[in-house]
C-alpha cells in the first residue's frame, strides 16, 4: 500500500502538468491572439490549477520573468501605479 502511494506522489503531478499543456495548447489553436502574451498563458495555466513556477515554465518563461511582468503592468503608463477614480463627496 506505501509503494502505491509513493508511486501516485510521483506521477500525478507529471500527469497534471502535462493535461495543463495540453489544454494551453488547445486554447491556444481555438483562440491564438488570445494566448499570444506569456501572462495570458500563465493566467489560463494557474486557473486550471497549476503553480504559478509550473505555469510559467509551460509558458516558455520563468517565475520571475512572470512576476516583474505582472509588477509592470500593474503599474500605469507612466511608471507609477494605477489609482482608482476619486469619488465625489456628498454633502
Amino acid at each position: 500500500m506505501a509503494d502505491e502511494t509513493n508511486e501516485y506522489a510521483t506521477w500525478l503531478p507529471v500527469i497534471g502538468r502535462s493535461l495543463a499543456y495540453l489544454c494551453l495548447d488547445t486554447a491556444r489553436q481555438r483562440e491564438p491572439d488570445k494566448y499570444k502574451e506569456v501572462l495570458n498563458k500563465v493566467k489560463f495555466l494557474e486557473g486550471l490549477g497549476l503553480p504559478p513556477r509550473d505555469a510559467a515554465e509551460a509558458a516558455g518563461s520563468t517565475a520571475e520573468s512572470v512576476r516583474v511582468s505582472k509588477y509592470n503592468k500593474s503599474k500605469g503608463k507612466n511608471g507609477t501605479p494605477k489609482k482608482r477614480k476619486a469619488r465625489a463627496r456628498r454633502r
